[in-house]
């Protein structure tokens, strides 16, 4: 019954080792669970999200006219009451309809067709470019910090030109946006790209996408630019455990060493959980690469 424990309450989690604790989580309480039995003193479970929880509140209909991807960002983190921390994306679209989703839902589809990610850290909304093109933060070595490593390297999605088809009903014209090999932006330290590799290995292959309404060359460029980045990073993914490190976030590059030549290089990580366990700290992650 302490007030402490209040929902909507700030919760903080904090995690490390002795004399040198990190935060890794301020959110919000979201749900309280006592256990009462006879058969031991009572217990209760706190719960608590990122303030990102905000955003799967309630689904919503509206509309959004002469903005940007990052404008529409930015509106949104009002609504929710968050701060917006935004990069500017660009493109201005005549019209955008958010239809019976919830902001979570529709952000991470508007940031699916620029290439950009969305995530809550504090009380900021941040809405920016993948970040696989940022220089590393930090080293895992294996059999050091790292103690297991799954990558697997796979041509399956990998295509050398993306090609996106639409039409202006204005100018009554066809609307053709294109990215190729060289457009993936960074190797992340690496020689060959995931499309190059496919296409020395099984020729070309083109990807059309013709279901995505687009009025606009600038609007068709940057979904074929977007398209394509996110294909090249799925050329190797991978999973890892390591000794509890707090300073491993997604949205960062890692470089991981001691794997072998094709598979040590940076990585961008995608999913990061920390576990806390029995007297001993782990932390789990998921990565990306686009080159080897």
């Amino acid at each position: 019954d302490n007030s402490l424990f209040s929902i909507g309450n700030t919760l903080e989690v904090k995690l490390g080792y002795r004399g040198n604790l990190t935060t890794l989580m301020v959110g919000e309480i979201t749900a309280i669970e006592p256990e009462f039995t006879i058969q031991r003193l009572p217990k209760v479970m706190i719960r608590g999200y990122d303030r990102s929880h905000r955003l799967h509140r309630g689904r919503h209909t509206q509309t959004f006219v002469q903005l940007k991807d990052s404008d529409i960002a930015a509106q949104i983190s009002q609504q929710v009451g968050l701060s917006a921390q935004v990069e500017d994306s660009g493109v201005v679209h005549d019209y955008i309809l958010q239809a019976n989703q919830t902001h979570m839902e529709f952000l991470q589809e508007r940031a699916g067709k620029i290439n950009y990610e969305v995530m809550v850290e504090d009380r900021n909304l941040v809405f920016r470019p993948t970040a696989n093109q940022d220089s590393e933060i930090l080293t895992l070595m294996f059999t050091d910090d790292l103690l297991e490593f799954y990558p697997c390297m796979s041509s399956a999605s990998q295509v050398n030109e993306v090609k996106v088809q639409g039409w202006n009903p204005k100018e009554k014209q066809a609307i053709i946006g294109r990215a190729a090999t060289g457009d993936e932006g960074s190797k992340m330290g690496g020689e060959t790209s995931g499309a190059a590799l496919s296409e020395d290995a099984f020729g070309t292959a083109v990807k059309t996408l013709s279901n995505h309404p687009m009025i606009t060359q600038a609007e068709a460029d940057q979904l074929a630019q977007a398209r394509f980045q996110q294909l090249n990073l799925e050329l190797i993914s991978g999973e890892g455990i390591c000794r509890g490190r707090t300073d491993l976030r997604a949205g960062i590059v890692v470089q991981i060493d001691g794997v072998g030549k094709r598979f040590s290089g940076q990585y961008y990580l995608t999913s990061v959980l920390h576990r806390y366990c029995n007297s001993q700290y782990h932390t789990k992650f998921t990565v990306r690469r686009n080159a080897q």
